[in-house]
């Protein structure tokens, strides 16, 4: 059977565990200055989501699968789908009744809020709250709530900030994941597992970046 990309979080994303994964959105600015002390910076690409980390010791078998895999990405020329495996929905606690969840409506030019519906009623949502939202052809917005709210009687929480702002192309009526938020990923560098007496492999280590 022929592979598929970008793979399904349950294909690989989901072996990928390790004690900390230092997920960051990494940020691409241009800076300057004068010397009277003047001081400029300029976005010059969209700031995109990574993380480096070791990963945990697996039994030999699977320690091999998890490198065959890893290598048919070949390189960077493909994606797999990635989750933070320890994020386990929104803070409140609440992870169902949220499927239906829907922009609409985004705010103004810079598109750093939205608007959404769907949830149920009294839902919190809190900052530090993840979502992703699939747009395009299989492109996958990942961003982070900057403010929390409530979801009123219509199950409507209006405008709370995000970040990134979102693309041009994602427009009202786009569902809105809220349990478990992932992007399409490249992995840009990898230690394989080794494999040791006793029958396990250990000493593996990943970075992934968020391919837009």
């Amino acid at each position: 059977m022929a592979l598929s990309y970008p793979y399904a979080l349950d294909f690989l994303a989901n072996c990928l565990g390790g004690e900390r994964i230092p997920l960051a959105l990494q940020r691409f600015d241009e800076r300057s200055g004068s010397g009277d002390g003047r001081f400029w910076s300029a976005q010059m690409a969209t700031p995109l989501w990574g993380a480096t980390y070791p990963l945990y010791a697996q039994d030999a078998a699977h320690a091999r699968e998890i490198n065959a895999k890893v290598y048919a990405l070949d390189g960077m020329s493909k994606t797999l789908l990635w989750a933070d495996p320890y994020y386990g929905g929104p803070a409140s606690g609440m992870t169902s009744g949220l499927g239906a969840a829907t922009i609409i409506d985004i705010r103004g030019t810079d598109r750093g809020a939205i608007a959404f519906t769907g949830v149920p009623e009294g839902f919190v949502l809190s900052a530090g709250d993840y979502l992703s939202i699939a747009y395009g052809s299989g492109r996958m917005y990942f961003g982070t709530f900057v403010e929390g709210g409530t979801a009123s009687s219509a199950g409507t929480i209006w405008r709370p900030e995000v970040r990134p702002y979102l693309p041009l192309n994602i427009a009202t009526g786009a569902r809105i994941e809220l349990v478990r938020p992932n992007f399409r990923a490249m992995v840009t560098d990898f230690t394989p597992f080794a494999n040791f007496r006793g029958r396990w492999g250990d000493s593996a280590s990943i970075t992934i970046l968020q391919k837009p």
